[in-house]
C-alpha cells in the first residue's frame, strides 16, 4: 500500500475468489471519511516471495492530487475527550483518521504530516505508536497529537489557565477571540441581550444575523424545529450552519437575528469547542467570522492583536498555525435537500462532477461571495468562500488561494474564464495573467453552474434573478430570462427597465427603487403615497432630475431592486444595512401570512427589442392601494410573491412556446428566498417543466466560477 497524490494505490496478492470479495469489501466498508470517485484495477505477475500487509513511503509521482476537507469531532474522539482515564482527557486538539483537520492545514502534497502544519510538532513515542500500527484508529492521521507533544492553548492578555479563564470571561457576557479551523470567530453568550448588543456594537454590525453555536444536538432542538434533514446537516461530519426555523420560546437574545423567524445554527465541530462549553456550562454562544468590515476573517495571532484587541475583551488561541484562511458553510433545506447559502469548510475542496471534460481551466468568478474555480479534466474544483473583492485584504486572500488550490491540485491552467464587467478586480487579475481569456457574460455563468452542476446539455430556459449584473448592452441586469446553454444563451425576456437612483444608494435605501418604479406613472404624486419619507423640496428635485436626466441613474433590470421597492412599499422594509436585507425582510413578513393579498399581475409585455418584459408597475401600485386600505403587510409580501411566482410561470409558458425548451433552471441570488424558490419550483413543476436549482454551490454569486469555467471549456473544445 503507497499513498500516492492521486489517492491510495493497493497491491494485493491472493486466489481470484479471495480477490473478488477483497474488492467488494474495500467499496462496501469504507472508513467514515474515505470517498472513493473512481477504482481501478489490472493484473501484476505473482511474486512468491512477498507476504503480510506493508505500507510503502507516499510516492512524489504527480497525478491529480485529492485533499480531504476538513470535518467534525468524531464520536469516539469526543468520548475521549471527556474520559478521565484517557490520556487526551480534555486536550482541545484531539483528532484521528475520522475527524480534525485536513484542508485547513496542508501546505503541499502528498498529504503527509511534514507537509502540514503540524510539521512543528514532532510525534511522542506514544503517538508515534499510535501512527505506526494499522490496528489503530490514529493510524497515519497527519494531524494527530497529545498534552506532551502538540499544540497548545494560549490566551491574550496572558493567563496560566487560558481555557478557565476564557470560559470564565463568557459567562460574564464578555467577548472572546477564539481561534478555531479556518480562523478565529468571536464569541460571546448568545442567551444575554447586553453581550449580544455589545458584540454588534464593538463589531460595527447593526442588524446582519449572528451564527449561534449550541452545546449539542439537544440544544439545537429546544432553539429550533428541526426537519430530519436539517438534523443530519447539522450533525454530519461537515457541520455546517443551517438556517432553521427559530422556536418563538428560543432563549436567546433576539438582538442575534432581529425581526427574522430563522436562526442560524451550528454544532461545536472542534474540540476545542467542545471543551469550552464543558468548561463555561454555556448552551448557546455567538460564533461569528472575526474581521474587519469588509475584509477576511482573521488566521494569525498577529493580526489578531492588531484588528480584534479593540473588539474582544480576550484572545483564546493556540500555536497550530493555519495553512489556508475558510469560513464556515452556510446552508438550508430546501424540498428536502441541502441548499448552499455559503460553500466552505467541511466541503472544499471536494470535486463537482463535470458532465465534460474540461481541461485544466481558472475561472475568477464574480467581485460579490466570490470564490474561484479550477478545472482538472471532469472534476471542478469550487474553492472556499473568499469574500467581497473590494479592497487589498481580500483580493491578496483572492491570489493566495487560487496559488494554493493550483498548488494541491497541480493544475495548470491554460485557460483562464472571468466576468466581463472590466473593473472587477477579478476581472483586472485575469487579465494579467497572460493566458488565453473567456469573458462570460454574469447571468450566463448563473445559468451554466445550474446546469453543469446538475449534469445538463443542450438547450434550456434560465430564469435568473438577483441583484446586479453587466449585461451586454452596457445595463445591469439582474431580472433575466435567458434560453441556451454553455456554447451560449439569448436573452429573450427581463423585467422592465428602471432607473437606479443614486447608483449604490439605491441597494441602501429601497425607497429610491419604490419612487424609481411608481414615478413614471405616479409623477409627483409619488411623494403623496403612504409611506413615502418625507423628503424636503430639494431633496425630491434631486432624485426627480436624476431619475429625468439619468445622472447618476443607470438602468438596471435588477430582481433584487423590485424586491427592496416591494419591502418598502408593503411595509417590511425601510433599508439595508447588509445585502438583501430588504427582501429577507419581505419574505419573513410573507411566511406569517394567512393569504396573499390579491394584487395586479405583473404585465407581460410583447414586442420591442425583445419578446417581452415584465411591468411591475401594476403590482407595486397595488401594494400601495393596499396599504392605504389596511392591509397587512404579511399579507401584502405574500401577495407579491404569488404574483412573481404566477408572472415567472406566464414568461417561462410564453418561452416554451416561441423557442421549446420545456427544461428550466433557476439561479441567482434571489433564489435563496425560499419562499419564492417553492412557489415558482412547484408551478413550473405542475406546468410540465423540469425544474433544476441548485445543490452542489451556492445560487448567489459563490456559483458565478463554476458557471464560468464550464462556458470556457465549452468554447475551448469548439
Amino acid at each position: 500500500m503507497r499513498n500516492t497524490p492521486a489517492g491510495v494505490a493497493l497491491e494485493v496478492q491472493g486466489t481470484v475468489p479471495a480477490l473478488d470479495t477483497f474488492g467488494q469489501r474495500l467499496i462496501a466498508e469504507l472508513p467514515p471519511l474515505a470517498v472513493v470517485s473512481q477504482c481501478e484495477h489490472c493484473d501484476l505477475p505473482e511474486v512468491s516471495a512477498e507476504s503480510g500487509f506493508v505500507i510503502l513511503p507516499s510516492s512524489d509521482g504527480r497525478r491529480e492530487a485529492q485533499i480531504a476537507p476538513d470535518t467534525a469531532l468524531c464520536a469516539d474522539c469526543r468520548r475521549e475527550l471527556f474520559d478521565p482515564a484517557d490520556r487526551r482527557y480534555r486536550h482541545p486538539f484531539i483528532t484521528c483518521t475520522n475527524c480534525g483537520p485536513r484542508f485547513t492545514i496542508v501546505t503541499g502534497i502528498p498529504y503527509d504530516r511534514p507537509l502540514t502544519t503540524m510539521a512543528g510538532f514532532p510525534l511522542c513515542p506514544a503517538c508515534e505508536a499510535e501512527y505506526q500500527n494499522p490496528l489503530n484508529r490514529r493510524f497515519h492521521a497527519q494531524p494527530i497529537a497529545c498534552p506532551d507533544c502538540g499544540p497548545h492553548l494560549a490566551l491574550l492578555p496572558a493567563d496560566p489557565q487560558p481555557l478557565v479563564r476564557a470560559a470564565a470571561l463568557l459567562q460574564q457576557g464578555r467577548i472572546v477571540a477564539v481561534k478555531g479551523l479556518g480562523g478565529f470567530h468571536l464569541a460571546v453568550d448568545a442567551a444575554s441581550d447586553e453581550a449580544v448588543a455589545r458584540l454588534r456594537q464593538r463589531k460595527q454590525r447593526d442588524e446582519k444575523p449572528f451564527a449561534v453555536m449550541v452545546r449539542d444536538l439537544n440544544q439545537a432542538r429546544e432553539l429550533a424545529l428541526l426537519s430530519e434533514m436539517e438534523e443530519r446537516l447539522l450533525s454530519g461530519p461537515e457541520a455546517p450552519i443551517v438556517i432553521l426555523r427559530r422556536r418563538p420560546e428560543a432563549a436567546v437574545s433576539e438582538l442575534i437575528a432581529p425581526g427574522s423567524l430563522w436562526i442560524g445554527l451550528m454544532l461545536p465541530y472542534t474540540p476545542l469547542h467542545q471543551v469550552l462549553f464543558a468548561e463555561s456550562g454555556l448552551h448557546a454562544v455567538v460564533m461569528t467570522s472575526a474581521n474587519a468590515a469588509d475584509e477576511p476573517m482573521v488566521i494569525d495571532e498577529a493580526d489578531a492583536h492588531a484588528k480584534l484587541a479593540s473588539v474582544a475583551d480576550a484572545i483564546l488561541t493556540h500555536n497550530r498555525p493555519i495553512a489556508v484562511r475558510t469560513d464556515d458553510s452556510v446552508q438550508r433545506v430546501f424540498q428536502g435537500q441541502p441548499l448552499f447559502y455559503r460553500r466552505s469548510r467541511g466541503y472544499v475542496p471536494r470535486p463537482v462532477m463535470l458532465p465534460f471534460d474540461a481541461g485544466q481551466i481558472l475561472a475568477v468568478g464574480a467581485e460579490l461571495k466570490n470564490t474561484i474555480c479550477q478545472t482538472r479534466g471532469s472534476q471542478a474544483f469550487a474553492s472556499q468562500h473568499i469574500g467581497d473583492l473590494k479592497n487589498e485584504a481580500t483580493l491578496e486572500t483572492f491570489q493566495q488561494t487560487i496559488a494554493h488550490l493550483s498548488t494541491m491540485l497541480e493544475i495548470r491552467p491554460a485557460l483562464v474564464a472571468c466576468d466581463r464587467h472590466p473593473d472587477y478586480l477579478s476581472t483586472r487579475y485575469a487579465e494579467g495573467l497572460g493566458l488565453p481569456l473567456v469573458r462570460v457574460q454574469h447571468h450566463h455563468a448563473h445559468l451554466t453552474a445550474c446546469m453543469a452542476e446538475n449534469g445538463l446539455d443542450g438547450e434550456l430556459i434560465g430564469v435568473i434573478f438577483d441583484g446586479t449584473g453587466l449585461g451586454d448592452d452596457g445595463t445591469i441586469w439582474g431580472g433575466e430570462f435567458l434560453v441556451g446553454g454553455y456554447a451560449g444563451v439569448e436573452r429573450v425576456g427581463h423585467l422592465k427597465k428602471v432607473r437606479l437612483p443614486g447608483g449604490d444608494a439605491a441597494a441602501r435605501e429601497p425607497w429610491r427603487m419604490a419612487v424609481s418604479w411608481l414615478y413614471e406613472t405616479c409623477g409627483d404624486e409619488v411623494w403623496r403615497s403612504r409611506g413615502m419619507p418625507a423628503l424636503t423640496a430639494a431633496e425630491q428635485q434631486t432624485v426627480v432630475t436624476m431619475l429625468q436626466r439619468g445622472l447618476n441613474a443607470p438602468f438596471t433590470s435588477s430582481m433584487g431592486r423590485l424586491f427592496d421597492a416591494a419591502a418598502f412599499l408593503a411595509g417590511a422594509a425601510r433599508c439595508n444595512s447588509f445585502d438583501g436585507q430588504a427582501g429577507m425582510a419581505l419574505e419573513a413578513a410573507a411566511e406569517t401570512a394567512v393569504a396573499p393579498v390579491r394584487l395586479p399581475p405583473l404585465l407581460l409585455q410583447e414586442g420591442g427589442a425583445l419578446p417581452f418584459q415584465l411591468d411591475a408597475v401594476p403590482l407595486l401600485t397595488g401594494l400601495v392601494d393596499g396599504r392605504c386600505s389596511g392591509a397587512s403587510t404579511a399579507g401584502l409580501a405574500l401577495g407579491f410573491h404569488t404574483a412573481l411566482a404566477e408572472a415567472v410561470l406566464a414568461a417561462c409558458d410564453k418561452i416554451r412556446h416561441d423557442f421549446g425548451p420545456g427544461r428550466v433552471v433557476l439561479s441567482g441570488g434571489v433564489f435563496q428566498n425560499r419562499l419564492l424558490t417553492e412557489l415558482v419550483y412547484t408551478r413550473l413543476s405542475t406546468a410540465g417543466f423540469s425544474v433544476f436549482s441548485h445543490r452542489l454551490v451556492p445560487p448567489n454569486d459563490g456559483g458565478i466560477a463554476l458557471g464560468q469555467a464550464a462556458v470556457a471549456a465549452c468554447r475551448r473544445s469548439l
